[in-house]
């Protein structure tokens, strides 16, 4: 529930324009909110409010006021940190502490989400034994995967039949998966890399707006703020499917049948430090309209 402290209320309008849902009017003593159920409770209006009028049923204890921008770092510096972040997958033998992985989370809950919808939830996997059973069950997975990608590559190269565009782009992955398989009877751990750690991202789909942008966003975030904790990320995208394929993986991982996992990604302290930056191609880019 959102209501409005008519006492502070100075009825400076700031907050009518900025609110999403255009519920907000002038009123005679004080800013009056025309249909509270359309609100989003995205706190716009608390957040730019000089008198802090708006009151949330809960929550308004995390309204706390933002950095000057003097703490914001320059775009200059903010770039080169962007291009410092590389996938990880040489980690240190050490657990990354529960703290530090309770503020990557927090750093996924604050991010943005389609209509405020919040539908990100996480699973948090830490130490080795916890892993090793992870990477058994989606090991085991991928390769049943891959013998059944097989055949149907077999049986259209039969055919003489190009691949439809869904299995073309996994043509090359059953051999990969066997040889990840393979090492893995070897004790080597080619799908999380031996890492201390790994987050997921679920959801119910049905409550989210949009889901996979969602998932994104927080990652994004998660992965950045690793950095700066000096903990090095990969994305792991073979596990994913994995756990989208296999009911057994998704039960040990606590996630409910009716959700759909969208990110998943290690988490360790770096065995190695990287001295250059990442090198990507030109962006593929189409500018439409006048700039200046």
């Amino acid at each position: 529930m959102i209501t409005i402290d008519e006492q502070k209320c100075t009825l400076c309008g700031e907050c009518i324009p900025i609110c999403v849902r255009r519920i907000l009017q002038k009123g005679e003593t004080s800013v009056e909110i025309i249909d509270p159920a359309m609100c989003l409770y995205c706190g716009h209006c608390k957040a730019i409010c000089p008198a802090d009028a708006f009151q949330f049923s809960g929550g308004n204890d995390q309204f706390l006021p933002v950095p000057s921008k003097k703490e914001i770092p320059s775009p200059a510096v903010f770039f080169r940190f962007l291009r410092r972040r590389r996938s990880l997958r040489l980690y240190q033998d050490r657990l990354v502490e529960k703290t530090k992985l309770k503020m990557l989370l927090e750093a996924g809950r604050y991010a943005p989400t389609g209509s405020n919808r919040q539908a990100c939830e996480y699973v948090v996997v830490s130490g080795r034994k916890a892993l090793d059973e992870v990477c058994t069950l989606a090991i085991r997975n991928l390769q049943k995967q891959g013998k059944e990608l097989q055949k149907v590559i077999d049986e259209y190269t039969r055919k003489k039949t190009p691949l439809p565009e869904e299995w073309a782009s996994r043509q090359t992955l059953p051999p990969v998966w066997e040889r990840i398989a393979g090492k893995w009877q070897e004790g080597v751990d080619q799908l999380l890399h031996h890492a201390p750690a790994l987050i997921i991202i679920h959801m119910k789909k049905s409550i989210a707006t949009t889901p996979e942008i969602d998932a994104a966003i927080a990652s994004t975030q998660m992965v950045l703020l690793a950095e700066t904790l000096g903990l090095g990320t990969c994305y792991i995208g073979f596990l994913i499917w994995a756990i989208e394929d296999s009911g057994e993986l998704k039960k040990t991982l606590g996630i409910p049948p009716e959700n759909k996992t969208l990110v998943a990604f290690t988490v360790g302290y770096p065995k190695v430090e990287f001295l250059r930056f990442v090198a990507r191609n030109p962006a593929k880019d189409n500018w439409v309209g006048e700039f200046n």
